[in-house]
């Protein structure tokens, strides 16, 4: 996904439009190799990162990153103000313990910005291939995080055309989970920006994924 420029400048910007104070404490929840650390970072935002995996964990440490310990329980001055969480709770078993951890690091007021894969009918084989336990609706992801003690600012279905790409995929594309990447990088240029634009009609309907702003009271 390296490849998918507007798909990732659009993500970047979800997190960027909350950045309200230079010094503000953010925290990259599933930061992987640095993706979006890395494009925050070139807009001289810089995030601490959480990341399990102890090779990805030294890779971290070497960009310069503060790694954060997954069990350790933050004091108050150690809170963030904003947490971001790209495509990393389909990755979890007990999504809603972890959405109940990212509520203990953060600080009252403060901001949650996730998105995550959207309806199950999109599962797929690549779905399997990267080691996902299930796709969202809006509707459990939003009571997940109210569950978890937060409030809903927004939550909304993205990439309305990206929901019958995947669609399509599901029945005649690969059934090893691979993905083209010259087919990815012409829908990403071409689409990708129409698809976004979509959005404001669709959100509450249909999309390949869902993103949900939420506050800590």
């Amino acid at each position: 996904m390296t490849e998918a420029v507007n798909y990732n400048r659009f993500l970047i910007d979800c997190v960027d439009k909350h950045v309200t104070s230079p010094d503000l404490r953010i925290l990259d929840f599933g930061a992987g190799r640095g993706t979006y650390a890395d494009m925050l970072a070139e807009r001289d935002i810089i995030p601490d990162c959480l990341e399990p995996d102890a090779d990805l964990q030294k890779l971290l440490l070497s960009k310069g990153y503060k790694v954060v310990d997954c069990d350790a329980e933050p004091s108050e001055a150690e809170m963030y103000s904003l947490i971001y969480s790209f495509n990393v709770f389909e990755h979890i078993k007990n999504d809603q313990e972890a959405s109940e951890h990212l509520t203990s690091l953060l600080r009252p007021g403060g901001t949650l910005v996730i998105y995550v894969p959207a309806l199950e009918m999109l599962f797929t084989s690549m779905d399997t291939k990267v080691g996902h336990y299930r796709r969202y609706r809006r509707t459990q992801l939003n009571r997940i995080l109210r569950n978890a003690g937060l409030e809903i600012v927004e939550s909304r279905y993205c990439d309305p055309i990206g929901f019958f790409a995947t669609l399509a995929y599901k029945f005649a594309g690969s059934d090893d989970g691979t993905i083209n990447t010259r087919a990815l990088k012409l829908y990403d240029r071409i689409v990708f920006p129409l698809s976004k634009l979509l959005q404001a009609v669709t959100g509450k309907l249909f999309g390949k994924n869902v993103l949900v702003v939420a506050t800590k009271a």
